[in-house]
């Protein structure tokens, strides 16, 4: 949960990097024959386990409040270059007042 002054889509993108599951992944076809050859596809992808982020919006702020918002995040191991494009969509807003008040504001994270 983060709570900042002034919510810009950069903020946005930064707690999706810094929050959400990217991982690489193998979807090829695994083991197979052809011929007389003994083969193993791979086909290495980075992927995003979907799950939910949360920002706090201060009430006295000029900005609005971001429905969606989309990034791709790039990752990079000793296997090669990866890339995986995301998909932020607003989900629930609640008011919360505890020492200062603020919109709650929960985003669905996808892949995209």
């Amino acid at each position: 949960m983060t709570q900042i002054e002034y919510i810009t889509e950069e903020d946005i993108r930064a707690e999706v990097e810094q929050t959400c599951d990217f991982k690489v992944e193998d979807h090829g076809i695994g083991y197979y024959e052809c011929g007389d050859g003994k083969y193993i596809d791979k086909n290495l992808r980075l992927s995003l386990t979907d799950q939910e982020i949360m920002v706090q919006y201060p009430i006295d702020t000029d900005s609005a409040i971001l429905t969606r918002v989309t990034g791709t995040y790039y990752q990079d191991d000793e296997y090669g270059e990866y890339e995986c494009d995301w998909i932020a969509e607003l989900s629930h807003i609640e008011y919360y007042h505890r020492d200062h008040g603020c919109f709650e504001v929960t985003y669905d994270v996808t892949e995209g």
